[in-house]
C-alpha cells in the first residue's frame, strides 16, 4: 500500500534475514568456480570455490544475474548474456507520503531524457528510463568487465534526469539522494534461465530475469526449490527456460553429449 513499486533493497533485506532465522547461513564471496566429480553419465558439482576456499555442497544453484555468463565454462555449454547497464536516480522527502502513481513521461528534448518515476512507500521517488544504457556482452562479463560492486551511474545521465525532474518537482527536484546503477541480465530470446543444468545432477540456473526479478522472484524461488527437493517443479513448466536450450544438437561423434534438443523446437 501506498507505494507504485516494491522498495528492492527493504524486500531483499527481508528475505534474507527470513532465511537466516530459518537456519540459513549467509557468505558473501566471489564465486571462482566449481569442483566436478563422477562421469559422463553422472556428473555432480562436489564444490564450490569462493575467494580461493574450497566449499563441499550438495547442490549448486547459479542466481549470478548477468555474472551467470560465468557458468559458460563451468557447465561446458553455452550461456549467452547481456548485460545492460543502466543509470538510476533516488529522490526521499520522509516529511510526508508520496502519492503512489507511477509516471511514464514522453522524451524531453530539452535535456534528451525520458523518465519512469515511481514513488516508494518509504517516501522515495526511483527514477530510471533516463536512457545512455551501455551493452556489456557476455565475452566481456567473463573478462571482468563491471564486476559486482562496480557498476557505477553515469554521470551524464544522472544530470539529465536530475534536470528533467527538477522541473516537474519543486518538493523533490534538486540533488538526488541515491544515485546507482544496475546491470540487467539479458540473454538473447528475453527468457531467463531456470532448471536443472543438462548432464549434472546437482547443478541448477536461476539468472537472466532482465529487469523483472523482484516480479519474477516468486515463482522462480518456489520453482527452483520444488526441483532442488522434490527432483521436479510443480508449479510452472520449466521447460521453455532450459539453461542449455543454446547448446547445438549433436549427432554420432564420441564424448559427452550436452543440448539434446535444437534451440528453438519449443517455442
Amino acid at each position: 500500500d501506498g507505494g507504485a513499486q516494491v522498495a528492492p533493497h527493504e524486500l531483499c533485506t527481508k528475505l534474507v534475514e527470513a532465511a537466516l532465522s530459518a537456519g540459513a547461513s549467509l557468505r558473501i564471496g566471489a564465486v571462482e568456480g566449481i569442483e566436478k566429480s563422477g562421469g559422463d553419465a553422472s556428473m555432480s558439482v562436489s564444490a564450490v570455490v569462493i575467494d580461493g576456499e574450497r566449499v563441499a555442497c550438495r547442490a549448486f544453484a547459479c542466481t549470478m544475474g548477468p555474472w551467470a555468463a560465468l557458468a559458460q565454462d563451468w557447465f561446458d555449454i553455452p550461456v549467452p548474456m547481456t548485460g545492460i547497464k543502466s543509470t538510476s536516480i533516488v529522490f526521499k522527502d520522509a516529511s510526508r507520503e508520496v502519492e503512489p502513481f507511477a509516471l511514464f513521461c514522453g522524451e524531453d528534448s530539452r535535456f534528451g531524457t525520458h523518465l519512469e518515476v515511481y514513488p516508494r512507500n518509504s517516501g522515495e521517488v526511483y527514477l530510471c528510463g533516463i536512457g545512455g544504457s551501455e551493452y556489456v556482452d557476455a565475452d566481456e562479463l567473463r573478462a571482468g568487465k563491471y564486476p559486482p560492486g562496480q557498476v557505477h551511474a553515469d554521470p551524464a545521465r544522472v544530470k539529465a534526469a536530475t534536470d528533467s525532474f527538477s522541473t516537474m518537482s519543486r518538493r523533490l527536484g534538486g540533488t538526488p539522494d541515491t544515485v546507482q546503477a544496475c546491470m540487467r541480465p539479458c540473454p538473447p530470446d528475453a527468457l531467463p534461465y531456470m532448471g536443472r543444468v543438462r548432464g549434472f545432477t546437482n547443478a541448477y540456473m536461476s539468472a537472466g530475469h532482465n529487469c523483472w526479478g523482484i516480479l519474477w522472484a516468486p515463482v522462480s524461488g518456489k520453482a527452483m526449490s520444488e526441483l532442488i527437493l522434490d527432483g521436479e517443479a510443480s508449479c510452472v513448466d520449466l521447460r521453455p527456460f532450459d539453461p542449455a536450450r543454446f547448446a547445438k544438437k549433436k549427432s554420432g561423434g564420441r564424448g559427452r553429449k550436452r543440448g539434446e534438443e535444437s534451440v528453438g523446437e519449443q517455442w
